[in-house]
C-alpha cells in the first residue's frame, strides 16, 4: 500500500501534534522508571536502552520535520531555539551513554544517576513543548501542513508496527511510509512557510 499525498492532506491521522504526543507518551513511560529510586536496576537498564534509542530517533526526526521549518515562523522562534539547545544537550548525553550501556547486565550507581538526570531534562523539555510550542503550532499552522509535518516526522522516525501497538490506525500506514524512504521532501520547509497564519509572522 502506498500512502498518497492527497490522502494525507484530506485527513487528520498524521497531525504532527498528535504524532509527537504519541511519541512523548512512550518517552514518559520510560522516564517514570528511570526516575523511580526504588526500581530494580536491571529493569531500569532495560528501559534505559529503549529510552535512549527512542529518544535519539525522536530527536533526529523532530529537528528536521518540526524545528527546521518552524524556526522560520516568528511566533515560534524562541520556543524552537530553546528546544534546539535542549536537544543539543540531550543528543550529546545520549551519544555518550549508549556505548556505556552496551553489554551491561545491571546499572552502576553512577549510570543510574546519569540516566535519572537525563530523564528529568527530557521530562522538562516535553512539558515545555506540550504547554508552549504545540498550542502555538496548532494556532499558527493550518491542518493541511500539520498533517504533512506529521507525515514527514513519521518517515524520519521509522516507527515499527510493534512501536505502534496501541495505535492501530497508524500501524497500517507504516509499510507504505517505509517505501517512501527516510528523507524530507525538498520543498517541505518552503511549503510550511506558505501555510503560516499572517498573525504568526508579526
Amino acid at each position: 500500500m502506498t500512502v498518497q499525498m492527497d490522502e494525507i492532506m484530506q485527513n487528520n491521522k498524521f497531525n504532527i501534534v498528535d504524532v509527537l504526543l504519541m511519541d512523548h507518551r512512550y518517552l514518559k513511560e520510560c522516564i517514570k522508571y528511570l526516575k523511580n529510586d526504588d526500581e530494580d536496576k536491571k529493569v531500569k537498564l532495560k528501559y534505559a536502552k529503549t529510552f535512549l534509542d527512542a529518544l535519539h530517533k525522536h530527536s533526529e526526526a523532530e529537528k528536521k520535520a518540526v524545528y527546521a521549518p518552524c524556526l522560520k515562523v516568528k511566533d515560534l522562534k524562541m520556543e524552537i531555539l530553546e528546544g534546539q539547545v535542549e536537544h543539543g544537550i540531550t543528543d550529546a548525553k545520549v551519544k555518550m551513554l549508549i556505548p556505556k550501556l552496551t553489554g551491561l547486565r545491571t546499572l552502576s550507581d553512577e549510570l543510574e544517576v546519569e540516566l535519572k538526570v537525563l530523564a528529568e531534562l527530557v521530562e522538562h523539555h516535553l512539558k515545555e513543548e506540550e504547554e508552549k510550542t504545540f498550542p502555538k503550532m496548532k494556532r499558527d499552522l493550518d491542518k493541511t501542513i500539520l498533517n504533512e509535518m506529521g507525515f514527514q516526522f513519521m518517515k524520519l522516525r521509522s516507527f515499527t508496527v510493534k512501536d505502534l501497538r496501541d495505535y492501530p490506525k497508524l500501524q497500517k500506514e507504516v509499510s507504505g511510509i517505509r517505501k517512501l524512504g527516510h528523507r524530507i521532501s525538498g520543498n517541505f520547509i518552503a511549503k510550511v512557510q506558505k501555510h503560516v497564519t499572517p498573525a504568526a509572522h508579526r
